[in-house]
């Protein structure tokens, strides 16, 4: 069957303006309105006082020399004062660029060293990490804390009258330039430094506003650091919604928060919602509110995907697929779209707004037709600017497409299915292994509570074969055997654990919750282990 490029329509109404001006005007706007609210303390501020603090934030840090050529870093937890100097650094035109405080000292480092900020914005429990950072590369920035200091500046210092506030606007800035760095996830290498700007920045927003989610109220759990943060922050300003912050995930907390705040959004990596289909007392909470929950960064599988439903049974429920470089591509509409939600389990969804998609031949060019798997290429105005001071030809195509490196397909539905990362599959015996697939068999067996899968070399000829470390329930007395047998019993021959099924206390993850498996495979492999 002939290939063809999947479009989605135009997207309608994108702002021809500057972030800084973007989010002053949207508070100006909403100004009466709840614009965030800390689910930990129950303390709410309102877009009017949101808009204040941020210029307040800006005046001081363009008095300390804060340009539009700086880069300006947060390594922070979300709180009510997080988001004050992202926007105040929007408002002078200032690159934003941000770390997760989870991260450790040589992610940091290596983070740091890719965009030299001018100044950092820090918690105080972050704040050696940092100096161990910047002493390791020689590196001079103004450090400000969240909380006290002795040897920084406070974030309270900033965050204090100026005699000229009420007449502060906006530095107008070419939307064109960069105004967001975001930082690829690193899940097979060190992480890049993704450069949105200004207008691909809300092209991708407004792309994603027109998917029809319900953005009155907004409940996330992850750093600045990720997409799906910046874009919550900011699709709140574009109906006067309220971002609901919930800086740890703790089941009764985030269903105490649905509850008490009529939350009507929520953006959850997958790896999260096991906490909350195994709370048992779900039921006692009124989750009604709740029309639309959006699963991304990763696959769930469909066993948990059932069971999440189950759980939020008013709610309708979708994975969306994208990636930093060019945000949300596939999503199916949540108002529209509710039978295709109900019937394409495990699909992500149509072509968003303002997406080209095609699929191409792993082993060359040939755009491939419905149902047939391929590397997912992606062209549209929400694209990156590159990565920052960093070639990025090498990810284009000739067309102009980028190359995700993710392997999928459309069905004749021109509906989306994500396979796997390109670099993650493995072969054994000349058949591909996707490592996903067989998690997610993985984490259908009870006595599981995480798992990864990645190949082990074997031979010339075998080339790999398929392994897996696995995390058990606290109360499980399951052994290596049971949970290899429960595998093979619903997978193919090729894709049966002969490489053995390892117990073990830890997996690493990102803060999002990706596997990191390339580190674990090295590790492994590198490790006094052996294969049965």
């Amino acid at each position: 069957m002939s290939g063809r490029v999947l479009e989605g329509s135009k997207v309608q109404n994108i702002p021809n303006v500057s972030l800084g001006d973007f989010f002053f005007n949207s508070a100006d706007k909403f100004a009466d309105k709840k614009c965030q609210i800390n689910a930990s303390t129950d303390r709410s501020e309102s877009f009017a006082s949101v808009k204040l603090r941020s210029t307040r934030v800006a005046l001081e840090m363009r008095k300390r020399g804060i340009t539009s050529q700086d880069v300006v870093v947060l390594s922070a937890k979300i709180t009510l004062d997080v988001s004050i100097p992202i926007l105040a650094s929007f408002y002078l035109g200032a690159k934003v660029a941000n770390l997760d405080p989870s991260f450790s000292l040589r992610q940091t480092t290596h983070l740091l060293s890719l965009v030299s900020p001018k100044m950092i914005f820090v918690e105080e429990a972050s704040v050696g990490l940092i100096e161990q950072a910047l002493k390791n590369l020689n590196l001079e920035a103004v450090v400000v804390v969240f909380g006290e200091s002795p040897n920084h500046s406070k974030f309270s210092d900033f965050d204090k009258f100026h005699l000229n506030e009420t007449e502060f606007k906006p530095s107008k800035v070419d939307v064109g330039e960069t105004g967001l760095i975001l930082f690829s996830s690193g899940t097979t290498g060190l992480p890049k430094a993704i450069c949105h700007s200004h207008y691909s920045f809300l092209h991708l927003l407004f792309s994603f506003y027109e998917s029809d989610a319900n953005f009155e109220v907004l409940l996330s759990f992850t750093s600045f650091y990720w997409l799906s943060a910046m874009m919550f922050l900011a699709a709140s300003f574009i109906v006067g919604g309220c971002r609901v912050i919930c800086s740890t995930m703790e089941a009764e907390r985030v269903f105490q928060a649905i509850e008490k705040y009529k939350v009507t959004l929520m953006f959850l990596a997958p790896v999260l919602s096991y906490k909350l289909t195994n709370f048992t007392k779900h039921g006692d909470y009124d989750t009604s509110s709740l029309s639309g929950i959006v699963f991304g960064g990763t696959s769930v599988s469909t066993a948990q995907f059932c069971k999440f439903s189950t759980v939020f049974n008013h709610s309708n429920i979708v994975v969306c697929y994208g990636q930093t470089e060019v945000g949300v591509v596939s999503m199916f509409n949540l108002r529209t779209d509710e039978g295709l939600i109900r019937s394409k389990t495990g699909s992500s969804g149509k072509i968003t707004s303002g997406y080209a998609v095609k699929i191409v031949d792993l082993e060359g060019d040939k755009v491939l037709g419905p149902n047939q798997k391929g590397e997912i290429r992606v062209k549209t105005d929400s694209v990156m600017k590159g990565y920052y001071k960093t070639d990025s030809s090498f990810v284009f195509d000739n067309e102009g497409f980028i190359k995700t490196g993710d392997v999928g397909y459309y069905d004749d539905d021109e509906c989306l299915y994500i396979v796997e990362r390109i670099k993650e599959m493995f072969k054994y015996c000349s058949w591909h292994v996707v490592p996903t697939l067989l998690e997610g068999v993985l984490l259908e067996h009870p006595a599981v509570k995480d798992a990864v899968v990645f190949g082990f070399p074997c031979s010339e000829e075998e080339g790999e074969v398929p392994t897996a470390c696995v995390i058990l329930e606290e109360a499980s007395t399951a052994d290596e055997k049971d949970v290899e047998e429960f595998v093979a019993e619903r997978v193919s021959d090729k894709e049966k654990l002969r490489g053995g099924v390892f117990f073990v206390r830890e997996i690493l993850r990102t803060p999002s919750g990706k596997l990191m498996r390339k580190e674990i495979r090295d590790t492994f492999v590198n490790s006094s282990k052996q294969i049965k």
